[in-house]
């Protein structure tokens, strides 16, 4: 699994391998640090997928300070994330591939 970050203004979702399968106590600090983020008004966190989904309040945070605290506290590492651009990128170049190879 890959690093994933997609948003748009006052949503933000990211994958991280660092949540995957995060055990409870891992689990209890992300959530609260998220609580401790200004701004934030909600979040979903799945260890099963790795991934966070967080709604935040544009007039409060930035989208970038969010993801500052995460990478800070090691949850999450930007450096290493795709974007949405680049996961559909990937996604349509397999499938030319496959096709090519059935052609």
């Amino acid at each position: 699994m890959s690093y994933y970050i997609h948003g748009v203004p006052g949503r933000l979702r990211i994958k991280s391998p660092l949540v995957k399968g995060m055990n409870n106590d891992d689990l209890t600090g992300l959530k609260g640090l998220l609580y401790s983020i200004s701004g934030i008004k909600s979040f979903d966190i799945n260890t099963v997928t790795g991934s966070i989904v967080i709604s935040y309040q544009t007039k409060v945070i930035a989208e970038e300070k969010i993801v500052t605290r995460l990478r800070m506290a090691g949850y999450f590492d930007p450096s290493k994330a795709i974007t949405n651009d680049h996961y559909i990128y990937n996604a349509v170049s397999s499938i030319g591939h496959a096709v090519n190879k059935g052609v």
